[in-house]
């Protein structure tokens, strides 16, 4: 894997390692809680970060198979993938794009949804491990609402979009009703 990308990815694996870490230790019922009823719950917020991943992973193969018409990446990519990443660290609420929109289950288990995130991460790595300099700056990553940009900014997004996430799950943790520790007398 070239070295930008290694940093970047290796990045963004450190951070969904310190998220698992975060979650692991709770249990069902807490992973599980919803703040209300239009809210996520932890492991339905895990689901849709899995959901993002996946659609990007499998548009990343698609484009691959024409890499050599693709355009390399310029200003306004550069200004996208900016504003882009500025509107993720706002305090607010965005519609989910429809590319991305998933079904929740009620319930999911910590365990399974971490394995198959895991597995999705692993497919992710050995993409980037076969992309070379030139690969890399071209227009093969595309967010629903902005459009193209080069890997490294699409792996910069997947690293704020997680953030974003990681700190909703803590705001679910810090929610006056979000299931205390059962304790041991």
């Amino acid at each position: 894997m070239i070295n930008s990308l290694k940093i970047s990815f290796d990045s963004l694996e450190k951070q969904l390692d310190d998220l698992l870490q975060k979650v692991k230790t709770l249990r069902s019922e807490q992973q599980n809680f919803k703040p209300d009823a239009h809210a996520w719950s932890i492991l339905q917020i895990f689901r849709h970060m899995m959901q993002s991943e996946g659609q990007i992973i499998k548009y990343l193969r698609k484009k691959i198979l024409g890499i050599a018409t693709t355009r390399k990446v310029g200003f306004v990519n550069s200004f996208r993938s900016a504003i882009l990443n500025f509107a993720m660290r706002l305090p607010l609420k965005f519609k989910v794009p429809d590319a991305i929109q998933v079904e929740f289950e009620e319930r999911y288990d910590y365990e399974k949804l971490t394995a198959d995130w895991k597995l999705l991460r692993n497919e992710i790595k050995e993409f980037l491990e076969a992309v070379d300099e030139e690969t890399a700056q071209k227009e093969i990553f595309r967010h629903p609402v902005v459009g193209r940009m080069s890997l490294l900014q699409g792996l910069e997004f997947m690293r704020i979009h997680l953030e974003r996430h990681t700190k909703q799950v803590e705001r679910i943790m810090e929610h006056p009703d979000f299931p205390k520790e059962i304790s041991q007398s």
